[in-house]
């Protein structure tokens, strides 16, 4: 409980300061222009047993081709339940009413997945093979920046392969629908 309360206190004093301090800022727009560069890490994580953590992360690097256009590379790897994957690929994203804090986008990336069985807890009808698949990957979402250069970003995120690649609860599928959540910092 001592923890709960806490957690709650810290969060409190942390909205409070950065609420205060952006109120004395008002004057700036998000970079989001030609030439900005862009690096953000996002993912989930999960406590399913006290004995291991289950994640899901992806780190990108960025670059705007025209105002609020970006391309990029993508790096994402995962362990759930022991199952271990890698992604590595390319995206593209679109993000509409720059001169806002709250700024909505929409993204694609296409990439390559490998998939590792070893330590996989499943129960599954068939056996399980170590294998690669292409991974096709669309996403919307809003990022909110506290800072011209630092925006938090929400995303609904859908993922396909051409193979089995993901791990659900108790079962490998070759699609997954994730809530993304991450922090995006602009140079």
């Amino acid at each position: 409980m001592k923890l709960k309360k806490s957690a709650i206190l810290m969060s409190a004093v942390l909205m409070t300061g950065s609420g205060y301090t952006l109120a004395q800022d008002t004057n700036w727009t998000p970079m989001l222009d030609q030439g900005t560069k862009e690096v953000s890490i996002s993912g989930r994580l999960e406590f399913p047993d006290f004995d291991k953590l289950d994640y899901d992360l992806d780190g990108s690097y960025g670059y705007f081709l025209q105002d609020g256009w970006e391309v990029g590379a993508q790096l994402g790897a995962a362990d759930f339940g022991g199952v271990d994957r890698l992604d590595v690929g390319v995206f593209t994203e679109y993000n509409f009413n720059r001169d806002s804090r709250w700024v909505p986008y929409v993204g694609a990336a296409i990439g390559l997945g490998s998939v590792s069985f070893d330590d996989g807890d499943f129960d599954a009808e068939s056996d399980l093979d170590d294998g690669d698949g292409a991974v096709f990957d669309i996403e919307t979402g809003v990022k909110w920046f506290v800072r011209p250069y630092m925006a938090i970003s929400t995303a609904i995120n859908f993922q396909l392969a051409t193979d089995d690649v993901f791990a659900t609860d108790d079962s490998i599928e070759d699609n997954i629908t994730t809530l993304q959540i991450g922090m995006r910092f602009y140079f």
